[in-house]
This record gives structure tokens, sequence and C-alpha cells, in this order.
């Protein structure tokens, strides 16, 4: 497990006892450049949006408080570089500011590397579409919605914490409110209930919906590995036809008026395109309960379709994925767990993590 990851886990571990005690206050981030929309009553889906931003140039954010001198304290943005660098030692790219900088003359610079960019483009198509999705549901079963605001230039929330950040503070600021707000929205979705994590993103390359799992389903050798993919709750349930089967989002995808996804066995044999896994943060927010899927749209489809008609197509077929699949609420008790069993909960995670970061910490 990866550093950040464990700094995560005890992060998300402290969200969520906090928010035991008290009721959620606020529907914006800290920075208000991650907006957060609450589900319906009935809901057990969360969407995302990591890649829709839209703010970014010129852009001061105002923090909450006021200084000494009753100032209103301000946070400025910093743009992200376009790309880290490659450390010779380690054999690989790192992506931190304090890593790249390279001293001559006693004057400071910045030196990424080719082999190192990172994809920086956004497109407010995807924070419309991601909406529209969730607001097709109808009301009590409408998704929570996790929407990043601020182009990826300035937070990729999507990625790992170095890759996303390079530890600017505006970036860091904003990437854990993503993260937190996701987290916050598991917890709103009370145990035992089964949970979907969707994260929308976008490609240019081809016009099919490619879908991400965490490792490559068309693998047999990987098929049989639920506990490496971010839906090891559903596989573990109804097995690979969720994946590549008729109880696949893939099939339903189709039904509703998408020819080609990724993935599908008969086309990665005619097309032989290869197709994103997951993200980081599909990844990090799987677990026993949540399944997850990275939904990789073809945005060149927007010249044809309406984010209007595309939203409910793909709401249908998500619909349609739950419906087949089994995943909702298993008992109504599920609204009455005791907050000291939730509270238990997380403080075994939080145990059981205790001895990995006294190793970080040493």
């Amino acid at each position: 497990m990866h550093f950040d990851t464990r700094l995560f886990i005890f992060i998300i571990i402290i969200i969520n006892i906090r928010s035991n005690f008290g009721q959620y206050s606020d529907d914006q981030s800290y920075l208000s450049s991650i907006e957060f929309n609450r589900g319906g009553s009935s809901t057990n889906l969360i969407f995302s949006s990591p890649h829709g931003g839209f703010l970014g140039a010129n852009l001061t954010l105002k923090k909450l408080g006021k200084s000494l001198n009753n100032e209103t304290l301000t946070t400025i943005l910093w743009q992200l570089p376009v790309a880290g660098c490659y450390n010779d030692t380690l054999k690989q790219c790192v992506y931190t500011l304090k890593d790249c900088l390279q001293s001559h003359n006693q004057i400071l610079t910045y030196h990424p590397d080719a082999r190192c960019v990172i994809d920086r483009s956004s497109t407010l198509s995807m924070y419309l579409l991601t909406k529209a999705i969730a607001q097709s549901f109808v009301s009590h079963y409408h998704p929570y919605t996790i929407l990043n605001k601020l182009t990826r230039q300035y937070v990729d929330p999507a990625e790992d914490l170095l890759r996303g950040t390079f530890l600017l503070e505006s970036a860091i600021r904003a990437y854990m409110d993503y993260h937190r707000l996701i987290a916050m929205a598991k917890e709103a979705i009370r145990l035992p209930s089964r949970g979907l994590f969707i994260e929308f993103v976008f490609h240019r390359n081809s016009q099919t919906v490619q879908l991400g799992y965490g490792f490559d389903p068309l693998q047999s050798s990987t098929m049989n590995k639920p506990s490496e993919s971010t839906m090891y709750e559903l596989i573990s349930r109804s097995g690979p036809s969720v994946i590549t089967g008729n109880n696949s989002l893939s099939y339903f995808l189709r039904l509703n008026g998408f020819d080609y996804i990724i993935p599908m066995e008969q086309l990665q044999q005619q097309r032989q395109i290869r197709y994103r896994l997951s993200t980081y943060s599909t990844r990090m927010h799987a677990d026993q309960r949540f399944n997850a899927i990275l939904f990789s749209y073809p945005i060149e489809r927007l010249r044809k379709h309406s984010i209007e008609q595309e939203a409910k197509r793909i709401a249908k077929a998500i619909e349609q994925f739950i419906q087949t699949n089994n995943i909702r609420i298993l008992s109504s008790f599920a609204s009455s767990l005791s907050v000291v069993n939730r509270i238990t909960w997380l403080f075994l995670l939080f145990l059981s993590q205790f001895p990995n970061m006294l190793y970080i910490y040493h």
C-alpha cells in the first residue's frame, strides 16, 4: 500500500467519525471549487466528475473566516506543471516541485521531462453531462454528485496525490475536498446498503464508451481475482457476467443506443482497442460494499447527440444494471444502525492501519 493511500485511509476515518456526531454542514467544499449535491432519500448511487472543470484562470478563491485585521482570507490558485521529471535513481517519473527543481548558478529552475507529460485537458461538457445523468433519475433516487469545477491545470483529483497536485497547497485543498465529499456520500448511504460509485471522465481517441474496473477483464487469468477489481462485491456475488456478459453495464448501454462499448469480448477481438483500466480515485473508493466503475465517455459523440439525450440513455442503462444485479438496500434495518456500531467499525479499520502509519512516521 502506497504512502498516499494510507494517508487517505486515515483522513477518511477522521472525516467519518466527525460526521457521526453532527449534521453535514457543508454542501460546498472549503474553497467552493468542488460542488456537492445530496442524493435522494432512497439512493445508493454516487456520481463524480473530476475533469469537468471550467474555473481557474485568474481565479482567487475566498477561504472561510477572516484574518486578525478582519480581512477576507484568500487562496491563490497555482497552475500545475505540464509534466513531471524523470528520476534516474528510481527509474521513474516523479511529480513534486521539490524533486524537479534544479539549481544552476544559484537559480532554481523547473526541469520537466517529455517522458512524464500529463494530460491537463478539461471540458465543461462532462460537468453538464454528469449533472444531467443524475437529474434523469426520479427525485428520491437522485445520486450524490461530486463535481470538480477547477480545470485539470489546477488539480486532478482522479490521479494520485502527487500527480494530481504536485503538493501545491491550493491543489491539495481542492483534492482533499473532492475525496472527503465522496467519503461523506458513502457514509450517508448507510450500512448495510450496497452502493455504486461511477466516475465520469472523457476521451477523444474513439467513438467507443470505455468502462474501467481496475483490471483487464478480458484476460481470463484476472477475471477470477475479484479482489483486484473495483467491483469486488458484485463479482463475488454474480461472477464475471457483470463485466462482459448479459448482466454487465456494457450490455445495457448497447440496449440503450451505444453501439461500441469496451470491455465486450467480441468488440475487443474485432477492434483491438485498449482501454483505461481505472482511475486512482475509483480504486481508492471501491470496497466490499461499494462497487466502482470508471465511465470514459467519447466526447466527440456530443457533435451528433445532445447532452439531454445521452444523459437519459446512460441513466436508463445504469438503472437496468442496478436492478438486474440487485445493487440495493439489503434490509429496512439500514436506516437504523447505531452510531456506536459505525464508529466501532471505523476504529477497527484505524487500528489495522496504525502499524503502517507508525512505519511511515519513523
